[in-house]
């Protein structure tokens, strides 16, 4: 039985019995030139209850240097475990006690690693058998806590995994009617540049978008484009692991929360105690500001949606712009395919609101179609000064768009 389909290099349940149940090696901080070569140095590392970080392949020499990391160190087990079936593999996983150390993808400028208990990272994976049948398209990087979960819930179901992390738009079509993807877990840009679509697709029976701030119409887009699927929006973080889910934009703070998650001038802080363990958090009082902002939608009810990221909201002449609003209004147009919106320095206005503007292959979309079609959906102080149409959005190793 087939667990991972990659362009690369397929592995099967067997070929990671085989591995177990012959190997002697591994490598405790490996930068994987392949998924399957990672996924078998993983799995025979945490059957033997081995401590493991899994490192980006474009990871940088300072970021090697500041972490103390050394890379690709072959390690030898003198009495590795073997085992008989995936039922056992299954079992060892879940009882295994070791810990995955994970590093954020820095698109802040500064790299943190966090380690968490295994079991702490399975803990919310559904194991049954309703679950047998699952076929993943796996849309993250491998090296990042939703790459992780999406992993585990494929093994430890013995489903089939379909790589199609930073593919193109028709290989991950072909890809979702050829193997009959029934779940897709990535960020709001991945599935923003599967649109426009000219079909739906039927197997897909779950969504999970993450990784990114989402909005009412990507998810009105998704739904429509997977007619079938349960759509959960999620906010976690390499961090804490998944943290809040909704079927919408608007999440709620539950029991589980209390005490743990506090709202200070609109800004989101957690208690360490959800974190993985780190050194490299500034905390106050125990909690740690996370730099997302939100807005209250039912203060009574503890619901919430995010807004932006408090660095990221751009100051244009004394007023706050937060560029996920101007991003979410200049995607609703039928010929961007993506966009980037970010603040430049400005001597008058201290700032003006640029963007950057991938178009689809047929469009003539020119600057002032874009402005006209701002023109009263959005303030005037809030529409682009600067338009600069290019072939491709650039995004971080993670998948999201890059910050200027």
């Amino acid at each position: 039985m087939l667990f991972l389909s990659d362009r690369q290099h397929s592995l099967s349940y067997q070929d990671i019995l085989d591995h177990i149940n012959t190997s002697y090696f591994y490598k405790d901080c490996f930068i994987y030139p392949d998924l399957r070569s990672f996924f078998l140095n993983w799995i025979f590392a945490l059957v033997n209850e081995k401590n493991i970080a899994l490192v980006d392949a474009d990871i940088s020499e300072k970021e090697i240097e500041d972490n103390n990391l050394i890379i690709n160190k072959v390690i030898e087990i003198e009495n590795p475990k073997r085992i008989s079936s995936i039922e056992d593999l299954i079992g060892i996983i879940g009882d295994s006690g070791s810990e995955i150390t994970l590093f954020t993808s820095g698109t802040t400028g500064f790299t943190r690693k966090f380690t968490h208990p295994l079991k702490n990272l399975i803990r919310k994976i559904n194991i049954s058998e309703d679950r047998k049948n699952d076929v993943w398209g796996f849309a993250f990087n491998p090296t990042h806590v939703a790459g992780v979960q999406v992993f585990f819930q494929a093994v430890l179901n013995q489903n089939l995994m379909v790589n199609v992390f930073m593919s193109p738009k028709d290989f991950v079509l072909d890809a979702i009617k050829k193997y009959g993807i029934t779940n897709l877990s990535s960020t709001p840009t991945f599935y923003r540049l599967l649109f426009p679509l000219k079909e739906t697709f039927e197997s897909v029976k779950k969504i999970t978008i993450g990784g990114e701030k989402s909005d009412s119409h990507l998810i009105s887009e998704v739904v429509k484009a997977f007619p079938n699927a349960r759509i959960n929006n999620v906010y976690g973080s390499t961090e804490t692991g998944p943290l809040f889910s909704s079927q919408n934009d608007e999440f709620v703070i539950t029991e589980q929360h209390i005490g743990r998650i506090k709202m200070v001038d609109d800004e989101l802080y957690i208690h360490k105690d959800l974190f993985g363990q780190t050194t490299q958090l500034k905390l106050i009082d125990g909690f740690y500001a996370t730099g997302d902002l939100i807005e209250w939608t039912d203060n009574e009810q503890g619901k919430f949606r995010f807004i932006s990221r408090k660095n990221e909201l751009i100051n244009v002449g004394g007023y706050k712009v937060n560029p996920y609003e101007v991003e979410e209004e200049l995607t609703k147009h039928p010929e961007i395919r993506n966009v980037r919106v970010y603040g430049k320095s400005n001597a008058v206005l201290g700032n003006i609101i640029c963007c950057e503007v991938e178009l689809h292959a047929d469009s003539d979309l020119q600057e002032k179609d874009i402005r006209l079609f701002l023109n009263g959906t959005i303030q005037n102080f809030k529409i682009p000064r600067k338009i600069n149409f290019v072939e491709k959005i650039q995004l971080t190793r993670t998948g999201k768009k890059k910050i200027v």
